[in-house]
């Protein structure tokens, strides 16, 4: 479920990246006209569907994978305290919400002052900043699957075209994946109880799919943020798994703390034990194999 607080040109990134994604079914609204806005247009033309609060906030949230929260501010005449509530149970067991936040988030009506405070964590300190800079990726950001090894990043600073906005922050849990050249939040991910939230603290990503300054990894991007939200395996930041490969046993581990020489211990069909020290192979990436007997 897509939520546009009002048309702006980021709204059609989000809508292109998810509608691009064969698994994924977007349904998206946009609020086209503030409700309490008075100007004389006749009701019959307020809106060109009907925004379905009750519906969707209330009798089906729970048949959603992932919330996504454009650019909203807080409308009393759109969606009423109770469906905040609602969303906050639904992420606490086990739904998952995305906000990216615009100005607005920074103004008397964020988000921030509803109950969605409880989930998310980047507080707005009210201020906004401007100015051009190039997005980087945080020491924890190079081993998170969401945001490791993107095209680009490999350079300091990243080869990435410039945003011209952020939205100041206090962060107050979860990991920062991405901050500006300043050491302010751009992305930060974070678990409630059994689910997990993002916030993307600025509106200006939509200018890498214009390709200004030669864009950047804004699909790729945005699409590990939400395949990660919605629990997929392969973007879990704490992993272990083992294969074989004809007679090799491999071992692969995916770690966001630095770890010192991590062993694993392999236990054998005839019930003996073999230690497996792991080597680093860049990010949050451990690794190693061992020679196996077929029988």
């Amino acid at each position: 479920l897509l939520v546009s607080g009002e048309p702006h040109p980021g709204e059609r990134t989000w809508r292109n990246l998810l509608k691009s994604d064969p698994s994924v079914d977007l349904v998206h609204f946009t609020i086209l006209r503030p409700p309490e806005k008075q100007d004389g247009t006749p009701i019959g033309e307020l809106s060109l569907i009907a925004f379905p609060t009750r519906e969707l906030f209330d009798e089906k949230l729970d048949e959603f994978d992932l919330i996504i929260f454009d650019r909203y501010k807080r409308r009393g005449g759109v969606l009423p305290i109770a469906y905040f509530l609602n969303i906050v149970d639904y992420v606490e067991n086990g739904g998952a919400f995305l906000a990216a936040a615009g100005p607005a988030f920074a103004s008397p009506f964020s988000i921030y002052r509803t109950p969605l405070a409880a989930i998310l964590p980047a507080q707005p300190t009210g201020e906004t900043t401007t100015g051009g800079y190039t997005p980087g990726i945080t020491d924890t950001g190079d081993r998170h699957p969401v945001t490791a090894d993107l095209p680009g990043a490999e350079s300091e600073p990243p080869s990435w075209g410039r945003w011209f906005r952020t939205i100041d922050t206090e962060v107050d849990g979860g990991d920062i994946l991405m901050e500006t050249p300043d050491g302010e939040p751009l992305m930060v991910l974070s678990r409630a109880r059994e689910g997990r939230v993002a916030q993307l603290l600025s509106d200006q990503i939509w200018l890498w799919s214009r390709g200004y300054e030669g864009g950047g990894p804004q699909a790729e991007l945005l699409r590990r943020l939400a395949h990660w939200l919605m629990k997929e395996p392969e973007l879990e930041e704490e992993d272990l798994r083992v294969g074989a490969d004809g007679d090799r046993l491999n071992v692969e581990l995916r770690s966001l703390d630095p770890l010192v020489e991590p062993s694993v211990e392999v236990t054998l069909p005839d019930g003996s034990t073999r230690q497996l020290t792991l080597s680093h192979q860049g990010g949050g990436r451990y690794g190693a194999s061992m020679g196996i007997e077929r029988t």
